[in-house]
């Protein structure tokens, strides 16, 4: 049996006097994608955190491929390749579509390159073949030349995934990329999601579109408070009358 990809074990995290994690686990096997869900407050993104590096739990461990990378930092998990995307889209808005493109995967090769040292490189035709393929496959080649904030906010989040592709990771985390997003790029970025990456990049979804969660995950965790209620495929899920019972209705807002 192959080893996961992404081990995190009875991970805590006490903010004060509250218990915001209490004993979370969740694994994350090579190829799948594995949702994170429940209601605003149930720790997904503290639990996320934690997994990037960005908060030290204050109990558990987390193991990426066999490594336990409890004593990284954000900065060192990445560059082993565990790469995060955010609510709010994060690029680089002095830079053109392309430029962007460029900057993640000259980065992948020079990880010891600054943004300044970027700016005196440009080595363009190196990866211009890349950079190509990455707007052919993300429907932005019509925007190379283009700056991040006149893109259409579908737009700068195909550009932002596609990013955090072109630096070349081992597991992807994808907080929410269908926020704030209409419903025909939302469709349309499920389907890039499930076509261009799943079963090539094991990916750690939190989501709240029910419909793309279902569709896309092979493996569902629910949350609530701080601690995990149910974790199991799709169809266990939809079938659990204790998820039913707390996210599943039509009243529910995830």
């Amino acid at each position: 049996m192959n080893q996961p990809a992404l081990d995190m074990r009875d991970i805590t995290v006490r903010f004060g006097g509250i218990l915001a994690l209490n004993q979370v686990s969740l694994s994350l096997r090579p190829g799948s994608v594995h949702a994170l869900i429940g209601p605003n407050g149930a720790g997904k993104t503290t639990l996320v955190s934690v997994l990037s590096g960005e908060r030290r739990p204050d109990g558990g461990s987390v193991v990426m491929n066999g490594r336990n990378i409890d004593g990284l930092n954000a900065l060192r998990r990445a560059r082993l390749g565990l790469t995060r995307t955010y609510q709010l889209t994060a690029l680089f808005p002095r830079m053109t579509v392309r430029e962007n493109l460029l900057l993640s995967l000259v980065a992948c090769d020079r990880p010891g390159l600054g943004i300044a040292d970027f700016f005196r490189w440009r080595d363009f035709d190196r990866h211009a073949t890349e950079v190509d393929d990455f707007l052919e496959r993300f429907a932005l080649r019509d925007k190379a030349a283009v700056h991040p904030a006149l893109l259409s906010h579908g737009d700068r989040r195909r550009l932002e995934i596609a990013m955090a592709l072109a630096s070349g990771p081992k597991i992807l985390l994808l907080d929410e990329p269908l926020a704030g997003l209409s419903l025909a790029d939302a469709e349309a970025l499920v389907k890039m999601i499930e076509t261009t990456i799943k079963g090539r990049i094991p990916i750690l979804l939190i989501e709240h579109d029910m419909d793309a969660v279902f569709y896309l995950s092979d493996e569902i965790t629910v949350m609530v408070n701080g601690t995990v209620l149910a974790s199991g495929s799709p169809a266990m899920i939809k079938a659990s009358a204790e998820v039913q019972a707390a996210y599943l209705s039509e009243e529910d807002d995830f």
